[in-house]
């Protein structure tokens, strides 16, 4: 069985927490057992039928991509596929003993909860189901995934022109509100002379930045309001800027560093190119096993327009 290369692990988990979360929220029905005449067999995974009320409630509480139109029928087919490998996964991890920490559950409780809600027995076992399956997954693919430094290497190498640092510039500010005392200061300060910027900064400024020296840390273009970076972004590397005002008060500003574009080294971006890898092997680990699971299942698809092809 193929066609599931477009369900990733990142998909199938944003659809079980979607799927658990709108459950969650809903008032608790009376189960019913279905019987044909109410709701058809779609159908049946190694002997347990699927029926259509199962397969409709999935749809609602699944999300669309953008762009999607789930009234089609191609949108339901491909929403079909990822309910039966949801139902697929639930069946395998019934056969494993899998545990979490209840610290966790509790987490994930806090995360889930609207304002107000209380926490029942059943909102409290969903929330541990999510978290059973999602850890079931993960153990079932991450053993297939070994990522080495060498690999990562090639990896920059082939997209080094991805990795690139936009301008950079870390910023000192002395904040007063008084415009002739900050007059004063800025007469008092000289190109470069980061120590003394820093020492006054303490001494003087009535900002937030005081203590630690005026640093108000590094930026980027887009980071910082227009009027100030038209101020601070055309200072040179140890330049004083003119005093400048602003509703805060009156600001004295220096560049006490200036990092041009630059390509990012390896070991700048080595992390983020691990959770890329790591990613993408995840998802060809998830299709590889979802893919060994229908083969061994047994699958009869009673409902013509859900066929797989």
């Amino acid at each position: 069985m193929t066609g599931f290369r477009n369900m990733t692990l990142k998909r199938f988990i944003l659809l079980l927490a979607f799927a658990l979360v709108a459950g969650c929220a809903a008032p608790e029905k009376e189960e019913i057992q279905p019987t044909q005449a109410e709701s058809p067999i779609i159908a049946a995974i190694n002997g347990r039928p699927l029926y259509q009320d199962q397969f409709e409630e999935f749809l609602s509480l699944t999300p669309n991509e953008p762009g999607e139109e789930p009234v089609l029928s191609q949108i339901r087919r491909v929403r079909f596929r990822e309910f039966v490998i949801e139902q697929l996964l639930l069946q395998e991890m019934e056969r494993t003993e899998i545990t979490v920490d209840e610290a966790l559950v509790r987490e994930q409780l806090a995360s889930w909860l609207s304002e107000g809600q209380e926490v029942t027995p059943d909102l409290e076992e969903r929330v541990r189901t999510f978290l059973k399956i999602q850890k079931f997954i993960k153990q079932e693919i991450r053993g297939q995934i070994e990522i080495g430094n060498q690999e990562m290497q090639r990896y920059y190498r082939r997209h080094s022109d991805e990795y690139k640092a936009d301008d950079e510039y870390h910023v000192l500010e002395i904040l007063l509100e008084d415009r002739q005392r900050a007059e004063e200061i800025r007469e008092q300060l000289n190109f470069g002379d980061v120590r003394t910027f820093k020492s006054m900064a303490r001494s003087y400024s009535q900002g937030l930045t005081a203590q630690a020296g005026g640093d108000l840390g590094t930026f980027r273009s887009g980071q910082l309001p227009e009027n100030f970076e038209k101020v601070i972004f055309q200072l040179k590397a140890g330049e004083i800027g003119t005093v400048f005002r602003s509703p805060e008060g009156y600001h004295i500003f220096m560049m006490e560093e200036w990092v041009p574009r630059h390509a990012q080294k390896f070991h700048e971006v080595q992390e983020a190119i691990f959770e890329k890898l790591v990613s993408e092997k995840e998802s060809v680990a998830l299709d590889e096993y979802v893919n060994q699971l229908f083969q061994s299942a047994s699958i009869e698809v009673h409902d013509r327009t859900l066929s797989f092809e």
